[in-house]
């Protein structure tokens, strides 16, 4: 179908994904029925994330590893020096220096989020008029305006609660947990655990809502289309003459439009797990760094040191399920409708 322009999306994918998939032939390779992607190329594009990543943070991380080292060290032989401030004040100055390092990496996790979440927005935009345009031409009026109106409402929706609030309020979990940690008197754990569990729960009300959307309007819009659409079909068929060739031609290309719908879901599924794939990895393998430090220091450094460790974990694992919870409504709702407006 001409009238379908996937070049924002191509253009989008070329700027993201270096031109890696057409769009367009996805898109006619899921309307035949074939395979849209192989799983090969996928694996190796997680490899070069997860590898690189590593990479990129040892830095980073060894320095964390020696100073933690460094602060046990001082507090262990706190014996060793006649005044008993000089090891806390020492270990104070270490403290900081971590606190730095820390905020930077969760910076860079925080960066990483927002610009994934950016680009999923970018793409849901663009993907909205082919799409649609597609579910109008299959004869699904109705639902084309109904849902094209909810990816609009859910695009927005989305990027108010993310960037206004659970992304702030990861941002302050780890400020508190550090700040917490900073004295052996813990006086801000369950401030911080509130915040953490304020961002949680915010995550699960979106689902469940775009969940309920689903399965309300799941059962009027398209059963409204299909009807209209069988009613003319018959229509057709009722004309003398013609009729019998009318609606067996009324059919083929109402089918041919739902492939391409079906194909362009297919195809924007795909790509949105290809453009969530490396930033994820990439949370994914920071977050376990930040577990697996905690859990090799806990013999022998500070527990406040490993409090800091296990509670930067804990910020990276919320912007990993804040990125994974957008992706999965987007999904969701490109899956969800596909199906329900599957002809």
């Amino acid at each position: 179908m001409e009238e379908i322009d996937y070049g924002e999306i191509q253009r989008l994918l070329d700027e993201q994904l270096g031109g890696f998939p057409d769009f367009q032939d996805m898109v006619e390779s899921g309307a035949r029925g074939e395979s849209l992607l192989s799983l090969k190329d996928i694996a190796s594009l997680l490899q070069n994330a997860l590898f690189g990543e590593l990479l990129a943070q040892k830095q980073l991380w060894l320095n964390i590893l020696i100073l933690a080292i460094a602060a046990a060290v001082l507090l262990h032989f706190a014996d060793v020096f006649q005044n008993r401030g000089v090891p806390e004040i020492s270990f104070c100055m270490i403290y900081m220096i971590l606190f730095l390092l820390l905020m930077s990496s969760f910076r860079t996790c925080l960066g990483i989020a927002e610009d994934v979440m950016a680009v999923m927005r970018s793409f849901m935009t663009v993907l909205a008029p082919a799409y649609f345009l597609a579910m109008t031409l299959s004869s699904y009026l109705t639902s084309a305006g109904v849902y094209y109106e909810f990816f609009l409402l859910l695009i927005s929706g989305l990027q108010w609660l993310i960037e206004s609030f659970v992304l702030p309020c990861a941002e302050i979990y780890v400020l508190l947990i550090l700040v917490n940690h900073l004295s052996k008197e813990k006086r801000l754990g369950q401030f911080a655990k509130l915040v953490s569990m304020a961002a949680d729960w915010s995550l699960k009300a979106a689902i469940t809502l775009v969940c309920g959307f689903h399965m309300i309007q799941g059962l009027v819009s398209p059963a409204a289309d299909s009807f209209r659409n069988l009613a003319a079909s018959r229509g057709i068929a009722m004309v003398p003459g013609i009729g019998s060739a009318g609606s067996g031609v009324a059919d083929l290309v109402l089918g041919s439009a739902v492939l391409i719908k079906n194909g362009i879901g297919a195809a924007a599924l795909i790509v949105l797990v290809l453009l969530c794939l490396v930033p994820l990895a990439k949370l994914a393998v920071i977050m376990a760094v930040y577990y697996l430090l905690a859990a090799v220091l806990q013999p022998v450094s500070d527990e406040r040191i490993i409090g800091c460790l296990s509670g930067m974990g804990n910020g990276v694992r919320l912007l990993f399920r804040a990125v994974f919870t957008v992706l999965a409504l987007f999904f969701l709702t490109i899956a969800l409708t596909t199906v329900l407006t599957g002809g």
